[in-house]
């Protein structure tokens, strides 16, 4: 489930004047028909008042007078909700005015936007890398500094000082969102290259305008070159496929399915298709598929026998 979509389904909802019909949500927030009778249905399960009006011009609509109580949510429910809209990679205006909305809601706790520390467990097998989350995380929610020793991608290391204001998982790996005391300004920090972190002072806190996470991608694959990737995959190799990709990017097609996917061409995608083992097929583009089995090639004849 997107966190984003819910609260942008419930938004528009809540606005519209008139029925609102299951295509114009799938156009609007790009998921299938499907997807939105199953938002819907949470929407309702969660106590919202929903009409649904059958028919060609059918659709759905809150009922009248209805309007959205601040106690709707728990304060633990708005911490979660707004570090998921601020740590989402979809940083559209429909996630920037869900956030205002949600944060306005919860006037009575200063602290909405962080994630206690107790609610946050990282468990990837890298024992280390979660305890900095975890321990960043805290740091978040009581306001205190970071001293780092901090390892860049060009191989330089420094030593800084960072207030942090908001951890985010994209594509697999954790970013801590700081105002930097050395640059003087607000920048992004890939946990995974933090050496060394000590718990500092408390800091007062300063105003920033929000988090515009997709300046990691652009980041991130700087001078990688895209490409489009077609996939099948059985039954097999679904979840795992998945899991990589996000459900969105998967659909059934006939006893199959078919996984579309914009990724860097690099070794780390063809290592990765064949971490999904024989259940996946590489429709497009060819040369990708040609890789694969070049790759498939040498690993048998490193451990063929003699």
């Amino acid at each position: 489930m997107q966190i984003p979509v819910l609260v942008g389904i419930l938004s528009t909802l809540l606005s519209a004047d008139g029925l609102v019909r299951a295509a114009d949500l799938s156009v609007k927030y790009e998921i299938s028909t499907r997807s939105v009778y199953r938002y819907i249905a949470m929407l309702s399960e969660g106590g919202v008042p929903i009409e649904s009006v059958v028919g060609r011009n059918g659709g759905w609509r809150i009922v009248e007078n209805y309007k959205l109580k601040a106690t709707y949510f728990t304060p633990e429910e708005y911490e979660r909700l707004i570090f998921s809209l601020q740590s989402s990679t979809l940083q559209d205006d429909v996630t920037r005015q869900a956030t205002l909305k949600l944060t306005g809601l919860n006037r009575v706790h200063e602290s909405a936007t962080l994630l206690k520390s107790d609610q946050l467990i990282v468990d990837g097998g890298d024992t280390a890398l979660g305890e900095l989350v975890n321990t960043i995380s805290d740091c978040i929610s009581s306001r205190k500094l970071c001293h780092i020793e901090y390892h860049a991608k060009d191989g330089s290391d420094s030593v800084r000082v960072i207030e942090p204001y908001c951890l985010i998982l994209k594509d697999g790996a954790w970013y801590v969102y700081s105002f930097c005391r050395l640059r003087r300004d607000f920048r992004y920090f890939k946990v995974s290259r933090i050496v060394k972190l000590q718990v500092g002072d408390r800091f007062s806190g300063r105003p920033y305008d929000g988090v515009d996470s997709s300046v990691i991608g652009t980041d991130v694959l700087k001078g990688k070159e895209m490409c489009d990737v077609l996939l099948s995959v059985d039954s097999s190799s679904l979840s795992a496929c998945e899991e990589w990709l996000g459900v969105s990017s998967v659909v059934k097609l006939g006893e199959s399915y078919i996984a579309k996917a914009t990724l860097p061409y690099d070794e780390l995608l063809i290592n990765r298709i064949l971490s999904l083992g024989s259940g996946v097929r590489v429709e497009a583009p060819h040369r990708l598929r040609q890789a694969v089995i070049e790759r498939c090639r040498q690993v048998t004849e490193i451990n063929r026998d003699e």
